[in-house]
């Protein structure tokens, strides 16, 4: 995201605080998912550690701070933020799946069971995940009249039910390969979330900070590019500009044309859907019909390597909040709160 320092004040905040929030970063997509999203927010909360207090030297003690975020038994001697122990257990528990439980209550018609179900859940008392799975799983909506919205929410309940069933299970692999597995040989799998990887993108990734993209001129006015040979909409400019800014943001410590991303990369960049990173394939430049994301899917892996059209990507640059350049077009925003990108143009 373009603002990391208020990404990583938003992943410290307490579960009422966060109820609160218009746009939060994680939300049931991220954790359905296998927990995807989480390498990046661990990523930011090392490289806060390292870089703006004085544990960043110990890599142990940073282990620790990781193992209390996720709710695994710590001993850090560190002070720890406030609410950073077991923060992942209660932002699924008191965050997600309560805001999930109480919108099943906007509506009258719902089975029995599920009424029991979520009626112990909001009153926190006696509430046995297993037994609650087992009745959401032989839970069947026979009336048509339904409310889609109930359904949904249902659905997206027991996700996170079973989320939080499995988060203790992986209490047992929290050394060295927290939630990858380790194969016959012992390694781990090359995209799994582990503590070495996470400590090692920190240092790469450096200091915290808080960008701008910036643009040279309007290019979507000139419909330099198009998408299936169509004007882009609102929305596709969006879309565009977050790629562009994922793409620099990607590539600021590297000379490699490519860079590896995911879904989860782009997770709650794009609202009100999942990204898909095919779509990049959609958007061409209007001359040429060249494409301006060349993409090579990386096989027996959940990645992709793009490229950004040199001729595209001569436009832009990133620059730090604050520094009193004028250069062009500035569009800013936290992307990681889903909001489109503002522009101020410099005078």
């Amino acid at each position: 995201m373009l603002n990391e320092i208020g990404e990583y004040e938003q992943y410290t905040l307490s579960p009422e605080e966060l109820l609160a929030c218009k746009n939060r970063r994680l939300k049931h997509c991220n954790i359905k998912n296998s927990f995807s999203g989480l390498e990046r927010v661990m990523t930011t909360i090392t490289r806060h550690f390292i870089f703006d207090t004085p544990v960043g030297s110990n890599e142990n003690e940073l282990r620790e701070i990781l193992k209390a975020w996720c709710g695994f038994n710590h001993e850090a001697k560190t002070i720890l933020p406030e609410h950073f122990d077991g923060w992942l257990k209660n932002y699924i528990k008191r965050v997600l799946a309560f805001e999930t439980a109480c919108a099943c209550f906007e509506y009258e018609r719902f089975p029995d069971d599920l009424k029991t179900v979520i009626e112990k859940f909001l009153a926190g008392r006696d509430f046995d995940i297993k037994e609650s799975l087992a009745i959401l799983e032989n839970l069947e909506f026979t009336n048509d009249d339904v409310p889609r919205k109930i359904k949904d929410n249902t659905g997206k309940f027991k996700n996170l039910l079973e989320a939080l069933d499995e988060l203790p299970d992986k209490d047992k692999n929290f050394s060295k390969n927290l939630f990858g597995s380790l194969d016959a040989k012992g390694d781990t799998p090359f995209r799994a979330i582990t503590y070495d990887r996470i400590i090692a993108n920190a240092l790469l990734a450096g200091k915290l900070r808080c960008y701008c993209l910036a643009c040279d001129e309007e290019l979507f006015e000139t419909r330099i590019i198009l998408k299936k040979g169509k004007k882009l909409s609102a929305k596709d400019k969006d879309v565009v500009l977050k790629m562009t800014a994922e793409y620099l943001l990607q590539r600021r410590n590297s000379n490699q044309e490519f860079i590896v991303t995911n879904n989860a990369n782009m997770m709650n960049w794009l609202a009100g859907e999942k990204p898909d990173c095919s779509k990049r394939e959609n958007y061409a430049f209007a001359k040429t019909k060249e494409k301006l994301f060349e993409i090579i899917k990386i096989e027996g892996i959940n990645a992709t390597k793009v490229k950004l059209h040199p001729e595209w990507a001569r436009h832009f640059r990133l620059i730090e909040d604050g520094i009193d350049e004028k250069w062009g077009r500035i569009f800013f925003s936290d992307n990681g709160s889903s909001e489109p990108l503002q522009e101020n143009v410099h005078p």
